[in-house]
């Protein structure tokens, strides 16, 4: 939460909506969001001219996953303070939510643009990046990515950027990028195995094995859980049924396809990649990366077009 401030409000006024806003930030920290929404409506009430107030409440409803009313918010607080940093920055998050890139990217833009913040820059290009990468503008997704990576250590934008080169075809500098962070996490990170996989593709994409990649790292990898079926498969312990018959939900199968399709592909067999590339658009889950493959190699064959591109669901 960011602290009450504003004008406009006679003072005695201004004191009782920082004691309501000091209950809701409370009930806010504690979870209780519609006690918090109940508070930070009273403060808007109280204090309508100070743009903390509304940016405050548009924070509580987008964590109640109202995006659409927390936009709201946060364009209020912009018109009283068109600087607001927070405001500009969360209105792209929910933008984003709403699967409203454009409008999200000239959020972060103007975010990344505000003198004076450099201590918050890497999070307008890093979300600027997710929008672009979502929008299919891979050059400008991955050079917010590298921006992100030359301000801070960030292992999050490398694996993003990672993702970015591979969409593009740029086998060795996806590779690279997943090594980079696989070495610099020691493997420690939840999607570890995720990283493993599409270095070990990338790299046969490239034209090597990758068996040496997943032998460095599998001994750290969970065994028994989702995707190391695909590690299996990728060894090849496993063949292509088995491997969709283990994805448990639409998210795992359209992961398992795509990963088949790009196996395929890196094969040499390329009718029947792309057949299954194919698959994945027009059946699989589009909020997983792995969809994203899917439409970017087909794309580059000249067989997708961004119409056939189907959108994420708005949360």
């Amino acid at each position: 939460m960011v602290a009450l401030g504003g004008a406009g409000e006679p003072a005695a006024q201004l004191d009782d909506a920082r004691e309501v806003q000091s209950r809701g930030a409370e009930l806010h920290r504690a979870g209780d969001l519609q006690g918090a929404l109940r508070e930070f409506d009273r403060v808007v009430q109280l204090a309508p001219h100070s743009p903390l107030a509304w940016y405050n409440r548009g924070l509580v409803r987008r964590d109640l996953k109202d995006c659409r009313n927390a936009l709201g918010d946060f364009s209020r607080a912009l018109e009283l303070e068109p600087a607001l940093f927070n405001a500009l920055y969360q209105r792209g998050n929910c933008r984003q939510v709403l699967g409203e890139y454009p409008a999200a990217v000239d959020d972060y833009t103007r975010a990344a643009a505000l003198p004076g913040q450099i201590h918050a820059r890497f999070l307008a290009y890093y979300a600027r990046g997710d929008a672009l990468r979502r929008m299919g503008r891979l050059a400008e997704a991955h050079a917010d990515y590298t921006r992100v990576i030359e301000l801070r250590i960030d292992t999050t934008a490398l694996r993003q950027r990672a993702w970015v080169s591979f969409y593009a075809g740029r086998w060795r500098a996806a590779y690279a990028d997943m090594a980079r962070y696989m070495h610099d996490t020691e493997g420690k990170e939840p999607d570890a195995a995720y990283a493993v996989v599409l270095g070990a593709l990338a790299l046969r994409l490239a034209g090597d094995d990758g068996a040496k990649f997943i032998a460095q790292w599998e001994s750290r990898l969970k065994a028994d859980a989702w995707p190391a079926p695909v590690l299996r498969f990728l060894r090849r312990e496993i063949g292509e049924s088995e491997l969709l018959e283990k994805a448990g939900n639409p998210g795992q199968r359209t992961e398992a396809l795509a990963y088949v399709g790009a196996s395929l592909l890196a094969a040499g067999q390329r009718s029947r990649g792309l057949e299954t590339l194919a698959r994945v658009l027009r059946e699989g889950d589009p909020s997983v990366l792995e969809y994203d493959l899917a439409y970017h190699e087909l794309r580059r064959a000249g067989l997708a077009k961004p119409a056939d591109r189907r959108e994420r669901k708005a949360d």
